[in-house]
């Protein structure tokens, strides 16, 4: 499923041919969806509340919602694969654990928004790429390669034997951000990310080649992971 008027938006321009049908709200006037679905060859179909509740909650369709098959995956070998941006670092994303939809789904608009590469994340102990993720990317998660892996230390080896460096995000204990990035940093970097509540899991850690922390001036401890995630991000693409 998809919901939500900007990450439908972005699939009818991303891939169009995924959507099975198209639901909006009867009364709901929505001229930048039907003006693409129409371009596209995609019907509407209208439909009361009651009917469009039943494939996702009310505040997460917004009035709209596309049942879709879900975006292609990928696999890590594929996202090495990738071309450089001419003159761009080449950035990967990996969220090791991440419980919360929103913070997925938010860190995948981060990524994308800093020209990210593509992002992984493990398949077990992780939250999946469901509605409520997909609209929080606010259609990110369907422009950005994704992939979803059994084992995240090991494909780490994987990017790192590829020749990525990887830079581990913690709390505490790591170089300053600004400090790491002032230096020549490489020009393939796999950014981690960790869970809410545990940060980054010992065998993650294990693999990274810098460990940073973002600095803090006021009394919180810490940022939530996927505002972490931008700062991060803003740093290493710049």
């Amino acid at each position: 499923m998809v919901p939500g008027e900007r990450a439908i938006i972005e699939l009818l321009r991303a891939d169009p041919r995924r959507i099975e049908a198209l639901y909006l709200l009867e009364g709901r006037s929505a001229p930048p969806v039907e003006e693409l679905a129409a371009a596209v060859g995609v019907a509407i179909q209208r439909v009361h509340e009651e009917r469009l509740a039943t494939f996702v909650a009310p505040a997460l369709a917004r009035g709209m919602v596309a049942v879709a098959a879900p975006p292609r995956e990928w696999t890590v070998e594929e996202l090495l694969d990738l071309p450089q941006r001419e003159g761009a670092r080449q950035v990967l994303v990996a969220a090791d654990g991440v419980q919360d939809p929103h913070n997925l789904g938010a860190i995948l608009r981060s990524a994308e928004f800093f020209g990210a590469a593509g992002a992984l994340w493990p398949r077990d102990r992780a939250v999946g790429l469901t509605p409520a993720a997909i609209r929080s990317s606010a259609g990110a998660s369907e422009r950005l390669p994704l992939a979803r892996v059994t084992n995240l230390a090991r494909a780490l080896d994987v990017c790192k034997d590829a020749g990525f460096w990887v830079l581990g995000t913690v709390v505490d204990g790591g170089r300053a951000l600004g400090e790491i990035c002032a230096e020549t940093l490489p020009d393939r970097l796999v950014l981690v990310l960790g869970s809410e509540e545990r940060g980054i899991r010992r065998l993650t850690r294990e693999r990274c080649d810098f460990l940073a922390t973002i600095p803090r001036r006021g009394a919180i401890g810490s940022l939530n992971v996927s505002t972490a995630a931008a700062v991060a991000l803003a740093a290493v693409c710049a």
